[in-house]
C-alpha cells in the first residue's frame, strides 16, 4: 500500500488501471485528502483519475519518480 503523497510524476503505479502499471505524468492536489493524477497506460493512453484516501490501498509505487 502507497500514500498518495508518494505519487511522484515518473513513478510507475500499480493499482490504477486494470491491465498493468501506470506512468504519473503529473498530480493537481484537491484539499489533503483528493489528488487528480494525470497518468499513462500500459498502451500510452493518457488519463486522469480522482483518487482519495479511500484508494490508497489499492495503489502500490513500482518505481518511484
Amino acid at each position: 500500500m502507497s500514500r498518495l503523497e508518494d505519487l511522484q510524476p515518473h513513478a510507475a503505479v500499480r493499482g490504477i488501471t486494470p491491465d498493468g502499471v501506470a506512468i504519473v505524468v503529473s498530480l493537481q492536489w484537491y484539499g489533503s485528502d483528493a489528488v487528480e493524477l494525470t497518468y499513462k497506460d500500459p498502451s500510452g493512453k493518457v488519463a486522469n483519475q480522482l483518487l482519495y484516501r479511500h484508494d490508497e490501498p489499492r495503489i502500490e509505487i513500482v518505481e518511484a519518480g
